[in-house]
């Protein structure tokens, strides 16, 4: 009786052990589930910060570097599209918009966008006609939500007192942004 006892428990112990396939099938959709919304939380963080990050470049960092010029040329931006004048010497053949990019990196802008991309500038010098010295950064948007992006950085640095002009209405995802110079 004994051994018949012994049997019936090791035959439960049989049926009992380890996962049923639609627990394990449950258990690995759900870690799926969770795996697919953090990494769409990630991503979405990831275009927040390069908002914040483009935002504040456009709104502080710019009109910084343009005032720190102005700064050391006696309140002017005359030369601004001149080579620099540093010790180094793969500047000193730059001119035009090359060099106001040179000038403005020199102060301390990155010269790449968070995506990696390149900004340009441009400066625009009066033509007699009264209009102000300006300074035009073209800032592209990358990655894969650069329309929603583009938006969100046009409407942050509209209507800040350093900037001039706006616009980000072309179909490219660049952003075309003036700044007094003068």
């Amino acid at each position: 009786m004994a051994i018949a006892a012994l049997k019936r428990k090791g035959l439960k112990q049989n049926k009992q052990a380890g996962f049923t396939l639609v627990e394990l099938i449950v258990v690995v959709g759900l870690i799926s589930m969770i795996a697919i919304y953090i990494t769409i939380e990630i991503n979405q963080s990831s275009d927040d910060a390069k908002v914040g990050i483009v935002t504040a470049f456009l709104v502080s960092n710019v009109p910084n570097a343009i005032a720190s010029y102005r700064a050391r040329n006696l309140g002017t931006c005359k030369d601004l599209d001149a080579a620099p004048t540093t010790g180094d010497s793969s500047l000193s053949g730059l001119s035009g918009d090359e060099a106001v990019k040179a000038h403005l990196v020199l102060r301390g802008l990155s010269p790449n966008t968070p995506w990696g991309e390149e900004w340009s500038a441009k400066y625009n010098t009066a033509d007699g006609g009264g209009e102000a010295l300006t300074v035009t950064i073209t800032y592209p948007i990358g990655g894969a939500n650069s329309d929603d992006m583009k938006s969100s950085i046009v409407a942050n640095i509209q209507d800040q007192g350093k900037v001039m002009d706006v616009d980000g209405d072309g179909s490219d995802n660049d952003i075309a942004v003036t700044y007094n110079c003068s």
